[in-house]
């Protein structure tokens, strides 16, 4: 079977159906007691749910440094399917929870940072808001992913402080993996990958990670570190890296030391709760599987950068 139809089995596109509850995302698994997430925000949560055939964006507004713009209203926003403009369905600037999957590169390339990368982990674990949940994958030349979604987050960190390098960094099968596990969640979802970028060894290629991005509502965030392959010597994937994040509204970081990776865990951890949530109803019925881009853009602000994912697959009504 080619790599996309088996990969269709597992990610959906965009027109799925999806709905976010209020408070507390989902339930524990009954394997375990969930301690829950620090109570660290204090705002209410909201409803958030879209019909069976909209588009659901994540989209993010900062300023040039980089900083988040609060404030903006459902009429500041223009978004483009196709380059045709779509009424906006709902709308909302209100956190509304996530579910995080930390993917770890536990190969031996990254063994010089590995006390650096489990301190932040763990540091971005337990600074998660409540509400949130989340789960955790290493891989070198395999993936193991803890058990269950959930927000017992002494769960995840001990599952961290596990981590030891070895082997080789089979990073694209990793990726394809990962979102397939994230793919069972009807929630808000975001992968965190953190790796030197170096593939050695994967089944999957390049081009199957990034499709599996494409094809994914999760969006996708990557801090790519220098790490070591015999093939490249040290070296960072920079292109590889930046290009899954921008196909799905994340964002790429690259750190220089200790000081700039955990400032990236903390971006990273900020931008997930503030994001503006829009969706509209497509104006035209799928009958093929295609390919559609999707722009947003302010209608005035110009000098603002605004982020989300570049499109979507949508399906005929009778291939869901």
């Amino acid at each position: 079977m080619p790599f996309s139809s088996r990969l269709r089995v597992h990610i959906m596109g965009l027109g799925t159906f999806w709905f976010l509850l209020c408070g507390s995302l989902g339930h524990s698994s009954p394997t375990g007691p969930t301690t829950g997430a620090p109570a660290l925000w204090q705002e209410t949560t909201h409803r958030f749910s879209v019909d069976v055939n909209a588009v659901a964006l994540d989209v993010v507004v900062t300023d040039k440094k980089g900083r988040f713009v609060k404030g903006l209203k459902e009429d500041d926003f223009v978004v483009m399917e196709d380059g045709v403009p779509q009424e906006l369905t709902l709308f909302t600037s209100a956190r509304t929870p996530i579910t995080v999957l930390l993917l770890l590169d536990s190969s031996a390339s990254v063994r010089s940072h590995q006390e650096e990368v489990q301190k932040d982990a763990n540091r971005f674990i337990s600074k998660l808001r409540k509400g949130d949940q989340a789960r955790v994958g290493f891989f070198h030349n395999t993936v193991v992913f803890g058990p269950r979604f959930t927000d017992d987050m002494d769960e995840h960190i001990a599952m961290i402080n596990r981590m030891r390098p070895q082997r080789s960094t089979h990073l694209y099968d990793a990726l394809v993996s990962a979102l397939q596990e994230l793919s069972v969640v009807p929630d808000r979802k975001a992968l965190l990958v953190f790796t030197d970028g170096a593939d050695e060894g994967s089944k999957a290629t390049k081009e199957d990670a990034l499709e599996a991005a494409r094809r994914s509502q999760a969006s996708v965030y990557s801090i790519g570190l220098v790490g070591w392959s015999f093939e490249e010597g040290m070296n960072t994937n920079q292109k590889l890296l930046t290009q899954i994040a921008e196909y799905t509204g994340g964002r790429a970081f690259f750190p220089r030391n200790q000081k700039e990776m955990r400032k990236a865990f903390d971006r990273i951890r900020d931008e997930l709760h503030r994001t503006y949530r829009i969706a509209y109803s497509p104006q035209k019925n799928a009958d093929e599987v295609a390919w559609h881009s999707v722009e947003v853009r302010l209608a005035k602000r110009k000098n603002l950068v605004v982020r989300t994912r570049l499109g979507y697959y949508r399906y005929p009504s009778n291939t869901q």
